[in-house]
C-alpha cells in the first residue's frame, strides 16, 4: 500500500497546540487585568429572587370536561338525530323554525338541558383560563375555587337573560316570540360549543393571547349573529317596527352582561360583589 505523508493532521494538530497556548495567555491576561476587583473582592450588591413564571394552564380536569362536552354532543347526536339536525338548521332561516317549533319544544327536552349545561361549563373555562393567560397569576385564577365562582356568573347571566326575556315577552303578550327566540339561543349556544371546544384545547395546549383574542372573537360572532336571528325571528310573530325590535334585543343582551360585568370587576378589584 503506498504511503501518503501526513500534511493534513500533523499540521492540524500544530495549528491547535498554538492557537491553546495563545487563548490560554489571552485567559490570564484578561482575569489579571479585566475583572480583578470581582475575583478578589467579591460582588457587593443585594440579589432580590423572583417568583419562577410559568406559563402550565393545564390542569388534568381541564381534559376530562372537555372530554364531557364531546361525550354530550355524540351522545345528543345519536339518540335525538333528528332534533340536532333541526336545531342546527336554525340559522337557515325562519321556515326551519316553524318546522321545529310545530314537532317539539326545546325548552323541554333532555337536548336542551343537556347543552345548556355544556355551554355554561364551556365558557366557563375559556374564561376562567384567559384570566389566568392575561394576568399571568396562576395563584389567583387557576384553581377550582375561582372556576366556581366564573361558572357561578356564567349561570347567572344565562338566567337572568332567560328571565328578561319571559318577564317582558308576558308583558306585552308575545308568548310565540319568546319560543323562537330561546330556540334561537339555544341554537347558536350548540354552535359556540361546537367552535369553542377546539380553540379551548389549543389554549390549554398553547397558552397564547392570540387564542385568548380568537375565542372572544369568535363569541361576538355568535351574538352579533344571534341578534340578527332573533330579529328577523321576531318581526314573524309581531307588528313592532324593526328599530323598536332592535332597542329591545340589544338591551336585553347588554343589562345582564353589564350586570355581570360590574360584579366581575369589583370582586377582582375588592374582592367582593358589594
Amino acid at each position: 500500500m503506498p504511503q501518503y505523508p501526513d500534511i493534513f493532521y500533523r499540521g492540524a494538530f500544530e495549528q491547535t497546540v498554538q492557537a491553546a497556548d495563545t487563548v490560554r495567555v489571552v485567559d490570564s491576561v484578561a482575569c489579571d487585568s479585566v475583572v480583578p476587583s470581582f475575583i478578589t473582592q467579591g460582588f457587593h450588591g443585594t440579589l432580590v429572587p423572583l417568583r419562577r413564571m410559568s406559563y402550565e394552564v393545564l390542569e388534568g380536569w381541564n381534559l376530562a370536561l372537555l372530554g364531557l362536552m364531546l361525550l354530550l354532543i355524540v351522545l345528543n347526536k345519536q339518540l335525538y338525530p333528528r332534533q340536532f339536525r333541526q336545531v342546527l338548521s336554525i340559522p337557515g332561516g325562519v321556515a326551519h323554525t316553524n318546522q321545529l317549533l310545530r314537532e317539539w319544544n326545546p325548552m323541554r327536552s333532555f337536548i336542551c338541558v343537556s347543552f345548556t349545561l355544556g355551554y355554561i361549563l364551556l365558557i366557563a373555562l375559556f374564561v376562567q383560563k384567559s384570566c389566568v393567560i392575561l394576568s399571568r397569576d396562576l395563584l389567583r385564577f387557576n384553581n377550582a375555587r375561582m372556576y366556581g365562582f366564573i361558572m357561578a356568573l356564567t349561570s347567572a347571566w344565562v338566567a337572568l337573560r332567560h328571565l328578561t326575556l319571559r318577564f317582558v315577552n308576558w308583558l306585552f303578550d308575545a308568548r310565540d316570540t319568546a319560543d323562537r327566540q330561546q330556540t334561537v339561543q339555544f341554537s347558536m349556544s350548540v354552535f359556540t360549543i361546537i367552535v369553542m371546544i377546539p380553540v379551548t384545547l389549543l389554549l390549554l395546549y398553547n397558552p397564547s393571547k392570540y387564542f385568548v383574542f380568537a375565542g372572544f372573537g369568535i363569541l361576538s360572532v355568535a351574538a352579533l349573529l344571534r341578534l340578527v336571528l332573533e330579529i328577523l325571528e321576531t318581526r314573524v310573530t309581531t307588528k313592532i317596527s324593526t328599530f323598536y325590535i332592535f332597542s329591545y334585543l340589544c338591551a336585553l343582551e347588554i343589562a345582564p352582561v353589564a350586570t355581570l360585568m360590574t360584579a366581575g370587576l369589583r370582586y377582582f378589584g375588592n374582592g367582593s360583589v358589594f
